[in-house]
């Protein structure tokens, strides 16, 4: 029975809405995406990127995973840098979306049919995040 389960470590999402926000007379901006998931069966996530504010800018984030209904809610800081780059790019139309792969610190189990196999919520550290970006 262990053939039919599957453990991912990276989740594959496919962007299908993505809003700049900019919040408050200071235009702090932050960047909100709604994703289908990709290789687990069904479900959405909700993906929330913002420049990190710490002295010493750097790179974080979070998953979490609800149990009563297919939706997960990412949460990434990046640094300024990053975070720019990262806007630039989405500004940009294409005529595909746009794929966010996101590495976490801990597999998930999902069984043939792409169902996620979790008892209660999760939470998982997210170690790296990846961009595939249409050409044409």
């Amino acid at each position: 029975m262990t053939g039919d389960i599957q453990e991912l470590q990276a989740i594959h999402m496919s962007v299908q809405t993505a809003d700049l926000n900019m919040i408050g007379f200071n235009c702090v901006e932050t960047i909100t995406l709604s994703c289908g998931l990709m290789n687990i069966g069904r479900g959405i996530c909700s993906v929330t990127i913002k420049p990190s504010s710490g002295l010493v800018p750097k790179h974080k984030g979070s998953l979490d995973i609800e149990i009563n209904r297919p939706y997960m809610r990412a949460s990434i800081d990046l640094s300024l840098e990053s975070f720019l780059k990262t806007r630039e790019l989405l500004l940009k139309t294409s005529v595909r979306p746009v794929t966010l792969v996101v590495l976490l610190n801990k597999s998930l189990r999902v069984n043939l049919k792409g169902d996620l196999l979790i008892n209660k919520e999760t939470n998982r550290k997210i170690n790296d995040i990846s961009w595939i970006l249409p050409l044409r």
